[in-house]
């Protein structure tokens, strides 16, 4: 009961509860946001997941810090050849596989098909660029802190008058090609990351 009339001449004693329960709900918050955020800091971009290859012979890249690929659970040797991207190519057996990349603090995986006669819930894989002759340099670069970043180059192979054909909107608004495409390869048509519907509704809702 003293407790309870304490409580009630302390006008400052809910303030403090709420503030608490904030500070902990904020701590959760950014606890989830790092775990997030090391998520995201490794992608597989070729082949993409769900991805059916028509032949014996897969192509990888992927990027994550001080990251390693793993091909149905055994390690498989890559090159670097630019810091933290990560680029191997390997002959496959027909039938499903199992891509993970992994690196300290998170793991990405997925599921691709090689050979005929792919189950119904894997696509074609479209790869991209379509040459084998494209250097990674011809879209990408090393910034001044190390960094290999994406540096344009779109237009250096695409026709730019054709974009207005395909796209609702003018170049200066889709600037990053990237938002909707896979520059390196998809299962869905135009090398887009998603369906078409969903891609429009990244923006539009």
């Amino acid at each position: 009961m003293a407790h309870a009339t304490q409580r009630a001449s302390d006008p400052g004693h809910g303030a403090r509860i709420l503030t608490w329960r904030f500070s902990r709900a904020l701590a959760a918050a950014i606890v989830v946001a790092v775990a997030a955020t090391a998520q995201d800091d490794g992608k597989i971009l070729r082949p993409a997941d769900g991805a059916a290859i028509a032949g014996d012979t897969v192509d990888i890249i992927a990027t994550a810090p001080a990251g390693g690929l793993e091909l149905d659970g055994k390690a498989i040797e890559a090159e670097e050849p630019f810091p933290n991207v990560f680029h191997a190519t390997t002959a496959v057996s027909a039938g499903e596989h199992r891509l993970a990349l992994i690196w300290e603090g998170g793991r990405k995986e997925i599921r691709f098909f090689a050979g005929a006669n792919p189950p119904a819930d894997f696509k074609a894989f479209q790869q991209h660029p379509p040459l084998e002759a494209v250097e990674c340099t011809q879209c990408h670069g090393v910034s001044r802190r190390g960094r290999f970043r994406f540096e344009g180059g779109c237009f250096a192979c695409h026709v730019e008058d054709a974009f207005t054909k395909t796209h609702p909107h003018a170049v200066h608004v889709l600037q990053e090609c990237g938002l909707c495409h896979n520059a390196h390869g998809s299962t869905e048509k135009a090398h887009l990351l998603y369906p078409k519907e969903k891609a429009c509704k990244l923006c539009h809702g």
